[in-house]
């Protein structure tokens, strides 16, 4: 199985707003959906990080790019 369904919370970073705190959605090998409303004002194309939280061991802040932008949140593919 490729996708995982069960929501994290994960941490998103970017200069135009800083850092914010989404749910994800869709978690897969090659990206996740994230939601959360300030996320949508990013263009396709944006850089962003990522940090998953709550973890028993720290993950890794993983730079991705903004794939698909909708009312709910972005989709983002993992570079």
């Amino acid at each position: 199985m490729s996708e995982l369904r069960k929501s994290f919370r994960i941490k998103i970073s970017h200069e135009s707003f800083g850092e914010c705190m989404g749910q994800t959605r869709n978690l897969s090998t090659t990206g996740v959906y994230v939601k959360h409303p300030t996320l949508s004002a990013l263009p396709k194309g944006a850089l962003v990080y990522g940090q998953v939280q709550d973890l028993p061991t720290g993950a890794p802040c993983v730079r991705m790019e903004v794939v698909l932008v909708d009312a709910e949140g972005i989709g983002l593919r993992y570079l």
